[in-house]
């Protein structure tokens, strides 16, 4: 297991937390009950800070089914509105709350509150001592704690649940696998001409690897892919790429060898990591897709504001996406030898999976397909140049097929006002003259703004 998918499971683990503030409140017992039955603060303090035996008891005992009742009722309520959010958007929100700093830490300090309590109380011994005051002062002060932190917890649940912060979260997230998968893990090792590699393709037998087991490919580690490769001296192809579901047998990649060096299959198997279900460790596709469908949802909610802010914040990932990657779908090793090649990918894909689906759901819908061209032209803004064509070609399949929709003159001006601005930011303000002039030959009403 690498790194990455080691300190993404402990992240999206809901004990890992609670279980380290857990083992901090085993020490605070130890701390309390020494204190007070080894150095007897309780009977060295005045009378005013001592607590006689029945009383801490009574605080203790109390304390203990008030923190467990707090607890069970705070994440009893947060789950049964999520269940009901994340129908209405997204099935995988709950897991982005779960995983989130702020609600491990949350569940961390009820949870250690509630075993602090019952191990105190488990251990109040008359005999042993008739006043306290670590104990009853530590329950006291962690009661309070406990009550900040559900005050705190509820302010955090209800920002959470505010769609602007809910899809900008899955923005961030997007963007980080982005910069951590694209920018500093291939990036390094592509090359963008492909007349510079020094090692072609050998001619020789394609040899090729089979999966152990079927699910979803999560994660692959295409460095250390990269530097056996280089030790062994063998070209690999990838046959299929992150996210993609392979089956038990199904050839996962191939491999040319120029010497008869026998090859550890098993070895580069192990890059790979298939497990049942997907994971945005790596996957900048999946982690796009969340936005998505809560932009689908939306739009079958009848909800176009929420809609229309996924669509924005897709925009950004794209337009991050086509500035950090040159696209090329080959990696090299130190000495510009070919290594690894990458199931093709480029601004086409990204674009469509980050927009295919929504234009599809908002069909009949000219307001969000309106939204759309507007992203689109502003994306152009910040776009490698290279990408004008792809996604000015995305924005005119786009505006197909809508002229019949618009019911008033202003849905007309807008639409075309939009994907005016898209041609001037891709630089094809010729190809727009001959999108309305094609609109004019099948009968369709086209005055719209020219682009400036």
């Amino acid at each position: 297991m690498s790194n990455r998918e080691l300190s993404h499971i402990i992240q999206s683990n809901l004990w890992y937390t609670p279980v380290i503030y857990v083992f901090i409140s085993f020490l605070l017992v130890g701390a309390a009950l020494t204190a007070d039955y080894q150095y007897e603060l309780g009977k060295n303090m005045i009378t005013i800070y001592a607590v006689d035996y029945s009383l801490t008891q009574a605080i203790v005992g109390t304390l203990t089914a008030a923190t467990l009742t707090l607890t069970t009722f705070t994440f009893n309520l947060v789950l049964v509105v999520f269940t009901t959010f994340s129908g209405q958007f997204s099935p995988r929100m709950l897991k982005n709350f779960i995983a989130s700093k702020a609600t491990q830490r949350v569940l961390g300090i009820f949870t250690a509150s509630f075993f602090y309590m019952l191990l105190c109380y488990l251990f109040l011994n008359k005999d042993l001592a008739q006043y306290y005051f670590a104990v009853p002062v530590l329950a006291t002060i962690i009661a309070a704690l406990s009550i900040g932190t559900f005050v705190f917890f509820i302010h955090h649940a209800v920002n959470w649940l505010q769609v602007n912060q809910m899809t900008y979260d899955m923005k961030k997230e997007a963007l980080s696998i982005v910069k951590s998968t694209l920018e500093d893990e291939m990036d390094p090792y592509k090359v963008k001409d492909i007349s510079t590699i020094k090692g072609p393709i050998s001619e020789s037998k394609e040899f090729t690897i089979t999966a152990r087991k079927s699910g979803y490919i999560q994660l692959v580690d295409y460095i250390t892919m990269v530097n056996e490769a280089q030790k062994d001296g063998i070209v690999i192809r990838l046959e299929y790429t992150i996210g993609s579901y392979v089956f038990e047998s199904t050839p996962i990649l191939s491999y040319w060898k120029k010497n008869a060096k026998e090859i550890d299959e098993l070895k580069y198997l192990s890059l790979f990591s298939i497990k049942r279900r997907q994971s945005e460790v790596q996957d900048i596709e999946f982690s796009i897709n969340k936005l998505v469908e809560v932009a689908i949802r939306s739009i079958g909610n009848y909800d176009p504001k929420t809609a229309t802010n996924a669509i924005y914040q897709i925009g950004e990932v794209l337009a991050s996406i086509s500035r950090k990657s040159n696209f090329s779908n080959y990696l090299i090793d130190e000495n510009n030898n070919l290594r690894v090649i990458l199931q093709e990918r480029d601004f086409n894909h990204y674009l469509y999976h980050g927009f295919g689906y929504i234009r599809h759901y908002a069909k009949e819908n000219v307001i969000v397909a309106t939204e759309i061209l507007k992203v689109l032209a502003l994306m152009a803004k910040s776009l490698n140049p290279r990408d004008y064509k792809a996604i000015w070609e995305f924005g005119v399949f786009t505006a197909s097929g809508f002229e019949n929709l618009f019911l008033f003159k202003l849905d007309h001006q807008q639409f075309h006002h939009a994907l005016s601005n898209l041609a001037v930011s891709t630089k094809h303000e010729k190809e727009y003259e001959e999108f309305l002039k094609q609109r004019k030959k099948i009968g369709l009403n086209t005055n719209s703004t020219k682009p400036e």
